[in-house]
């Protein structure tokens, strides 16, 4: 994302407490506080895992933090946002808009204030939808399954922890 965004000639500052200091200064990122990127950036493109940490972490007090004229762009996962916050950060106009793939609860019910809102723009979560990749797919499956069936660990297991439960190389 960094490098893209340095495509447009922005400045590029972010907040991750696991990468090391020497990998932001190869990407040529600005590493600042939590509060300092909600604070500072004109837009903010949340790319995380879902975990216990990062559950809620833009949260109202975040969202609090940020400028009015500054958007919010979630293409992680749904609860990364508390959703209620957001929706009365735009109707109060504490920032411009928001960009969403995901939401905290999906689908989303009908009349979820986010469904029609101007300043906000909600796409499907399939940013890797391709031609080439929906060719792909079928054989990546195809050879997963074949894997299992041979007595050999998929390349691509979705829940590791059955591991110690399959009798597989």
């Amino acid at each position: 994302m960094a490098q893209r965004a340095k495509g447009f000639e922005l400045n590029v500052i972010a907040y991750d407490p696991y990468i090391s200091d020497e990998v932001f200064a190869e990407r040529g990122v600005t590493r600042v506080s939590f509060d300092e990127m909600m604070s500072q950036s004109d837009y903010i493109s949340l790319h995380t895992p879902l975990t216990d940490e990062t559950r809620h972490i833009i949260n109202e007090n975040a969202l609090r933090l940020m400028k009015p004229n500054a958007y919010l762009i979630n293409t992680s996962r749904g609860p990364v946002v508390e959703e209620a916050a957001l929706i009365k950060a735009l109707q109060e106009g504490w920032l411009a808009g928001a960009g969403l793939d995901v939401l905290e609860k999906e689908p989303p019910a009908s009349d979820n204030p986010l469904l029609s809102m101007d300043n906000v723009v909600l796409s499907p979560h399939s940013g890797h939808t391709s031609v080439l990749s929906l060719q792909l797919r079928t054989g990546r499956y195809g050879e997963e399954v074949a894997a299992v069936l041979d007595g050999r660990m998929p390349r691509n297991l979705v829940n590791p922890q059955v591991r110690e439960h399959l009798h597989l190389v």
